[in-house]
């Protein structure tokens, strides 16, 4: 195998990195530069935690759309909240699931003159706790130990890089920023209408981040990754791990030495039921151009020739001179019913409609 078609996903135990850390960031340099992709085990979340968040997830989307409806996000210029089945586009196509995105909280400070971006900082929208007792705990729990695996993970990936273990936190990350997350409902095909097609996100990068952290949240299939060939890889789910892939924000700002690689979901198979998964989004600032890291020759020497992407590249060009407006655009792109109501001449001056 070569290091441009890989055909798995490999798995990293987060526990070596403190009984034999020289290998466990060998292990790593190798799937961040050749993959873009790991699992991570060993990293301290417990399963009965996990298994809980599993039912209020469920639960969540369990609830009557009247409910559901009360969190929408056409609600709020944050585009926090809940998306119906359907709403959100990927390359133009209509992605076949329900979701519910949420992140730390923080309070509404934009106010007219300030920039953008920072519009999308607000507080979440919840279901009533009547409604789904112990949802809103569960959840904000699951942000704050996501947020703090991130973390560890981003000092692992600048030492795997030849820098220094706080050299991305410190640069990119602004300290109390807000992170994203979602819960996500994907249908499977035979509770879909036959024209929907089987498309539950379509092939597409992780936008502005530097790293996803994924929980596939009841073990059915439909992860896909792209290796660098071409060539579309199973991810399934494996218990008690974490799916960990490279945002393209990373990938810029390492110089590209991290492949972001494209990947996507399809809905389940007949009469196997909804996939239940709940993804980390760990972003860097967006309140500065940026400008990428020094890396060490020996490193860079490493960096894929070739990349083979389904994934388009709308606005990349922004990302490095504005990533506020970036992120902003992007969120229009994609929930354009929330993008128009709240951004109008944003929408217009990019010619994104309905």
């Amino acid at each position: 195998m070569t290091a441009t078609d890989f055909t798995s996903i490999p798995v990293l135990d987060l526990a070596k990195a403190h009984s034999d850390k020289d290998a466990f960031l060998a292990e790593l340099q190798h799937a961040l530069i050749h993959i873009g992709f790991f699992y991570v085990k060993g990293h301290g979340i417990t399963s009965d935690f996990l298994d809980n968040l599993t039912k209020q997830t469920i639960g969540y989307f369990d609830l009557p759309l009247e409910d559901k409806l009360k969190t929408d996000k056409i609600n709020s210029p944050t585009f926090l909240g809940y998306s119906i089945q359907g709403n959100e586009i990927t390359k133009d196509k209509k992605d076949n699931r329900e979701q519910f995105d949420f992140a730390n909280e923080l309070p509404a400070t934009w106010t007219e003159g300030r920039h953008i971006h920072e519009r999308l900082t607000g507080p979440n929208l919840w279901p009533e706790e009547d409604v789904l007792p112990g949802f809103r705990q569960s959840v904000l729990l699951f942000h704050s130990q996501a947020q703090e695996l991130a973390e560890t993970l981003t000092r692992l990936v600048a030492e795997a890089l030849g820098l220094e273990p706080n050299a991305l936190l410190d640069r990119y990350v602004l300290p109390g920023q807000q992170n994203r997350a979602k819960l996500i409902k994907y249908p499977a095909v035979d509770q879909l209408d036959p024209l929907d097609g089987t498309q539950g996100v379509g092939p597409h990068r992780d936008t502005a981040s530097l790293l996803t952290i994924l929980y596939q949240a009841n073990g059915l299939p439909g992860l896909q990754v792209q290796n660098h060939a071409g060539s579309w890889i199973d991810a399934p789910a494996i218990p008690n791990t974490f799916v960990v892939n490279i945002g393209t924000g990373l990938e810029y700002l390492v110089q590209n030495v991290a492949v972001a690689t494209t990947h996507r979901v399809l809905n389940p198979p007949p009469g196997w039921g909804p996939r239940y998964s709940i993804p980390f989004f760990f972003g860097g600032r967006l309140d500065q151009k940026l400008i990428p890291i020094d890396i060490p020759q020996s490193v860079l020497d490493q960096r894929p020739k070739t990349v083979v992407t389904d994934s388009g590249h709308q606005f990349h060009q922004l990302y490095a001179s504005d990533p506020g407006l970036y992120a902003v655009l992007n969120r229009i792109s994609s929930h354009r019913d929330v993008g128009i109501k709240f951004y109008p001449q944003l929408a217009k001056d990019h010619n994104i409609s309905h």
